[in-house]
């Protein structure tokens, strides 16, 4: 099962660009530079620039999808994957009371962005073209400080926003367009929306794709929707049950009883990874032991950044920028052998050099984990 997941997932580099490593995975976390480094291990000859003609070749689009998290998705799914993933409106209205915008405010408020929206701007761009508009912070209490990157992210879910990635692969600061201006007349996520049931199935068939074996549970958990949902959506597509209710897709059946076992080659992934972030903890067998489990997940559920061999994880690591170089912490479990280490040290030095660093300096820790106090315990459940 790991050797199916696996290779369906491209994490053997095999995906031929940059946006077929986003379409194994069926999205990627748009955090940088997690979505990135997601991106460079399914797809080995993608390059940086590669990843940022995403966003500039309009390829994809960053969104609100399962789970309500944000996700860097293909261009020509994002249409089907809103539908899928759509949550009522109500579930955002957070957002709309810590920006201090009005019950009724909103119309003219998302009227008056999407006036000096008309090319990607950065936040601070955004707010000094409103308050020469007329909605400086005093007559605009949403345009001042967190309260306009509130009224952004909101803007974004609904699909009135784009939001555009910088040129650094590690920066978070992200620039913000009419979705209108920067696709043009011809958005394809724009068009008339398939009906949920559908759209659904559709999503159901690619998570069984990407993901399976896979359980309804699986599924529930990764989707963000309901048991009853789940099941319905796989009932869209012929299925087989491999054992432990783990659901293939039947025409898959072939590849996954010839799959090879993986070689013991090593895999850097990087933090909240789609594959690691595809499975609650009962599906996280095929590439975590229990009793390390701890050690690569933290107490919020979020995936560390995973060193795999053939597969499995054997290590996690994280890192910061230090000037103009990587600082890498590595946490390598036992038994891991030297020939292993220099692989994972070359790695480290490859993916230094693709974030735009001029060297790497790596150091052994116990633990990589954050140090602060853990919301629950994930071998509790």
């Amino acid at each position: 099962m790991t050797a199916f997941s696996f290779r369906r997932q491209a994490l053997d580099g095999t995906a031929r660009d940059a946006v077929a490593a986003v379409r194994a995975a069926i999205a990627v976390y748009s955090s940088m530079p997690s979505g990135p480094l997601s991106i460079r291990v399914r797809a080995a000859g993608a390059t940086a620039d590669d990843v940022r003609a995403l966003d500039q070749a309009r390829l994809a689009v960053r969104m609100r999808a399962m789970r309500t998290s944000a996700f860097i998705v293909p261009r020509a799914d994002a249409r089907l994957i809103a539908a899928a993933t759509e949550v009522p409106a109500s579930r955002f209205t957070w957002l709309l009371r810590a920006s201090g915008v009005g019950e009724g405010e909103l119309g003219s408020v998302r009227r008056a962005v999407l006036e000096v929206a008309s090319e990607p701007r950065t936040p601070a761009e955004l707010r000094l073209a409103l308050a020469a508009g007329g909605h400086g912070a005093e007559a605009a209490p949403w345009s001042r400080g967190a309260a306009l990157g509130r009224v952004l992210s909101l803007m974004t879910a609904f699909g009135d926003l784009v939001a555009v990635g910088q040129a650094s692969l590690s920066s978070n600061a992200l620039r913000y367009v009419d979705r209108r201006a920067w696709f043009g007349p011809d958005d394809e996520g724009q068009a008339e929306a398939p009906p949920p049931a559908e759209a659904r199935a559709w999503l159901a068939g690619a998570y069984l794709r990407s993901f399976g074996p896979a359980r309804i549970e699986d599924l529930t958990w990764w989707a963000g929707w309901t048991v009853p949902q789940a099941a319905a959506a796989v009932a869209a597509h012929d299925t087989v049950d491999v054992g432990s209710g783990l659901l293939l897709l039947a025409v898959d059946l072939p590849a996954f009883e010839a799959a090879p076992p993986l070689p013991p080659a090593i895999t850097l992934l990087p933090k909240w990874d789609a594959w690691t972030m595809g499975y609650p903890l009962e599906g996280r067998a095929r590439f975590v032991d229990r009793e390390v489990h701890d050690r690569v997940f933290d107490g919020d559920g979020n995936g560390l950044a995973m060193v795999l061999r053939a597969g499995r994880a054997v290590g996690a690591w994280a890192h910061r920028a230090a000037g103009t170089s990587m600082e890498a912490d590595l946490d390598l479990f036992e038994g891991v052998p030297a020939a292993d280490a220099e692989a994972i040290e070359a790695e480290l030095r490859s993916i230094a050099a693709f974030l735009g660093y001029r060297g790497v300096v790596v150091r052994h820790v116990p633990t990589v984990v954050p140090n602060r106090r853990r919301q629950r315990r994930p071998l509790d459940g």
